[in-house]
């Protein structure tokens, strides 16, 4: 097994600051997305608007034919009444499946701006913790330093409380990323039941 040197910490920081970078582009990507989602939500709802209108006048032919279809001398027949009846009772179902489908979409664009704002505290919660890294690598290094230089007792003392102090720095910044991480995966488990949520109201989306 190889030895693990300081060096190796440092490789490991700058790839922690390299992770910041993709997960603040990533979350400026997503950010578009869910940007246009909503877009689309608001012309799903509009959509909708124009399709009751249509299934008001629907209803008003529909009853207009009805009258006439009890005459046997007007030229509208069962079958006419029939049909509208069936586009009339589809329009409603389509309406009612939209607005499901609408609403399930507004609640995923809501929780994924929640998940991006979650990815943004990772991200700066994960730069911290890189230059907290480089910290207490540079710190142990002045320690290391002194150690080999054979600095007088106090000196050296006064060193590692440095040590210390910025290891307990360290140590409240890796916290306070695990817990951001956790909060991340938490968003993103709830995201993954409404994606369920908006693929179980896609049916019948004409």
């Amino acid at each position: 097994m190889p030895i693990i040197t300081h060096e190796d910490e440092l490789d490991l920081a700058r790839l922690e600051n390299e992770l910041v970078d993709k997960l603040e582009d990533h979350a400026k990507e997503q950010s578009k997305v869910i940007k246009n989602q909503k877009k689309l939500a608001d012309k799903l709802s509009d959509m909708n608007i124009t399709r009751d209108s249509l299934n008001r006048t629907l209803r008003d032919v529909y009853k207009q034919m009805q009258m006439l279809a009890r005459e046997h001398r007007s030229n509208v027949k069962e079958q006419d009444v029939n049909l509208m009846e069936q586009l009339i009772r589809q329009n409603d179902e389509y309406i009612e499946a939209n607005n499901k489908y609408l609403n399930a979409m507004k609640d995923l664009a809501v929780r994924k701006d929640y998940l991006v704002a979650k990815k943004e505290e990772f991200a700066d919660a994960l730069k911290e913790v890189a230059e907290k890294r480089k910290v207490v690598i540079k710190k142990a290094l002045d320690v290391e330093k002194a150690k080999n230089k054979m600095i007088e007792g106090d000196k050296l003392n006064q060193i590692d409380q440095e040590l210390n102090d910025v290891q307990r720095e360290f140590d409240r910044a890796r916290d306070i990323l695990l817990k951001k991480i956790e909060q991340f995966l938490e968003v993103r488990k709830e995201i993954n039941e409404l994606w369920i949520k908006l693929k179980e109201n896609t049916a019948k989306l004409s």
